[in-house]
C-alpha cells in the first residue's frame, strides 16, 4: 500500500500532468534535480492509461513537438496527479505516427525499469558470497550492479541468510536472480511508481491492507483461467553434507621393480588423477608378484595413508650391503689354502670349496630382482549436498484434477523452511489460477500485492490494475487479481 495517497471520490476533479525528460534520470526526476522537463499535458488526446508496469498515451500537436521536444525511446516519462508524482518510467516505443493536414499524431508506450533488457534479457553472474550473507544484501548488490543507488532500493531486512560457502548466482537474468533470492522470504520483486526496487508479499494469510465499503465497489467478476495446482514440489539443496559411497572399484595401479639394489621400494599412489577422490576399506590386489620368479625377492605390503592416498612398500630380502660383505668375504676365502696330506695322496681343495660357496651366494643375491604389477581397490565416497524434494499437496484435489508443478531454489535453510515455502507457494499459485476482476472508485493507495477486503468479507489479492486518466474519464480503477 502506497501511504502517500488518500482515497478519491468517483467524480473528483483530477489534475493530470504528463511530462517527459530528454536527459534526466529517474532518480533526478524523483528527487527534483531534473531541469529538462517538457510538459506534454496539453497534447494528450483520447488515450492516457497507466498500470503498475506500463503507461500508454496518444499525443496530437501541430508544430510544437519537433526535434528535441518530441519524445523518443529511452527517455524518461513522468506522470503527475494533483501535483504529486504518480508514476515514472522509460519510453519503450513511439509508434502509430501519423501526419494529417494541420496535425501530427503519435502513440507512446512507457514501461517500468524492470521491463528493459538489462533486467530481463541479459544473463549475468554474481560475485561469490560467504556463509551467513543476508539474501536481501545480495539483492541490493544486484541492484547496484544495474545502476541503482541505495535510495532506489527499498528491501526489508532478511531473516534468511546463505547456508553454503561461496554462494553464487550464474547464467540468470537480474530479475530471475531477484526472484530466486526473494522466494525463500515469501516475497516477489517489483518496481514501485517512483522507479524504486521494492517487494510485494506472497503470503495470503497476512492482514488486509485496505477495506472497501459498498460505495467504492462498481462491479466484480470472476472466472477460471488455468487449472489449479493440486501439488507443488520444491527441490532444494541441503546445506548439510551427506556421505555418499559408491560401489567397490579400482582406485589406482602401479608397476614396481624390486631387487638387491635397494632395501625398500616405496610407491605413493592417489585414488584419482587429481588426488581428490576419497576412499575407504582400501586393499592391495597383486596382479603379478615380484616374487613370481625362481627365488623370493621381497615382502609386499600396502597401507592407506590418508582418505585420498596410500603407499605400496616392497622390502627386499637380500640387498646391496649384504652383497658387498659377501664379496669381501669371497676375497678372504680366496686366500684359504688347499690341504695336502703330509704323507702323500690327493689334495683336499678346502679353499676352493669355501670360495665357491661364497661365490654362489653372491650370484644368488644378484639374481634377486623382480617386477610386480599391483592394483589398489576400495570403496570411493564423498561428502555432497543432497538434492531434497519437499512436496505440498492440496488434500481436497481429486485424482482427475491432478496438476503438479516443480520449482527449484538452492537458498532453502532446512526441511521446516522448505515446508513453509512449499505450502505458501502452493496456496498462492492454486488460488491465483482463478482470475477475478473488479472495478472500484479509484484508490491511489493500491499497489500490486495488496490484499483488499470487500464488504461481504471476501479478500482480494491485487496482481495488476489499470486506470484511465484521459480527459473526462471517471475515476475508476480496474483491478485484476484473485480471491485470497
Amino acid at each position: 500500500m502506497d501511504g502517500r495517497w488518500s482515497p478519491v471520490d468517483k467524480d473528483a476533479l483530477r489534475t493530470v500532468a504528463l511530462i517527459f525528460h530528454p536527459t534526466a534520470s529517474i532518480r533526478d526526476v524523483r528527487t527534483g534535480a531534473a531541469t529538462d522537463a517538457i510538459d506534454l499535458s496539453a497534447y494528450v488526446s483520447e488515450t492516457l492509461r497507466q498500470s503498475p508496469r506500463e503507461l500508454s498515451a496518444s499525443l496530437t500537436w501541430h508544430l510544437e513537438l519537433y526535434g528535441a521536444s518530441q519524445p523518443k525511446a529511452g527517455q524518461i516519462i513522468e506522470l503527475k496527479l494533483d501535483g504529486q508524482i504518480l508514476w515514472l518510467g522509460i519510453i519503450e516505443s513511439v509508434n502509430d505516427y501519423r501526419i494529417e493536414r494541420g496535425t501530427r499524431r503519435l502513440t507512446l508506450t512507457a514501461r517500468s525499469p524492470d521491463a528493459t533488457p538489462a533486467w530481463r534479457g541479459v544473463r549475468r553472474v554474481t560475485d561469490f558470497f560467504p556463509v551467513a550473507t543476508p539474501l536481501t544484501e545480495i539483492a541490493r548488490q544486484i541492484g547496484r550492479a544495474l545502476g541503482l543507488n541505495d535510495d532506489e532500493i527499498i528491501l526489508p531486512p532478511s531473516p534468511v541468510t546463505t547456508m553454503h560457502s561461496n554462494t553464487q548466482l550464474a547464467d540468470l537474468t537480474a530479475w530471475d536472480m531477484l526472484e530466486q533470492l526473494l522466494l525463500p522470504l515469501g516475497l516477489a520483486p517489483r518496481f514501485d511508481g517512483l522507479g524504486r526496487l521494492t517487494t510485494q508479499s506472497r503470503e495470503l494469510g497476512r492482514a488486509t491492507d485496505i477495506v472497501l465499503d459498498d460505495a467504492r465497489i462498481v462491479s466484480v467478476s470472476g472466472g477460471r483461467s488455468v487449472p489449479a495446482l493440486s501439488s507443488l514440489r520444491l527441490k532444494w539443496l541441503d546445506p548439510q553434507l551427506t556421505k555418499v559411497a559408491q560401489q567397490d572399484a579400482k582406485l589406482a595401479d602401479a608397476t614396481i621393480t624390486a631387487g638387491f639394489f635397494q632395501l625398500h621400494q616405496r610407491k605413493s599412489i592417489t585414488f584419482s588423477d587429481d588426488a581428490t577422490q576419497r576412499a575407504e576399506n582400501t586393499r592391495l590386489v597383486v596382479k603379478q608378484s615380484a616374487n613370481g620368479g625362481l627365488l623370493p625377492v621381497c615382502d609386499e605390503e600396502y597401507k592407506q595413508l590418508t582418505t585420498t592416498s596410500g603407499e605400496i612398500l616392497l622390502t627386499t630380502v637380500a640387498w646391496a650391503p649384504t652383497l658387498v660383505g659377501l664379496i669381501l668375504a669371497m676375497k678372504v676365502y680366496s686366500a684359504l689354502p688347499d690341504i695336502a696330506p703330509p704323507f702323500g695322496g690327493p689334495t683336499a681343495p678346502t679353499g676352493k670349496i669355501v670360495h665357491g660357496a661364497a661365490e654362489l651366494v653372491v650370484l644368488l643375491i644378484m639374481a634377486s630382482i623382480g617386477t610386480g604389477i599391483y592394483e589398489v581397490w576400495g570403496t570411493p565416497y564423498d561428502f555432497v549436498h543432497g538434492r531434497n524434494t519437499t512436496e505440498a499437496k492440496n488434500s481436497a484435489a481429486s485424482i482427475w484434477t491432478e496438476n503438479v508443478e516443480d520449482i527449484e531454489n538452492d537458498l532453502i535453510v532446512n526441511e521446516a523452511h522448505a515446508q513453509t515455502v512449499a505450502v505458501r507457494e502452493l496456496v498462492y499459485r492454486a488460488r491465483s489460477a482463478t482470475s477475478w476482476g473488479a472495478s472500484i472508485v479509484d484508490d491511489l493507495r493500491i499497489e500490486p500485492g495488496d490484499i483488499l477486503q470487500f464488504p461481504d468479507g471476501t479478500r482480494f489479492c491485487v496482481t495488476d490494475y489499470t486506470r484511465n486518466l484521459a480527459r473526462n474519464a471517471p475515476a475508476v480503477l480496474e483491478l485484476q487479481g484473485f480471491v485470497a
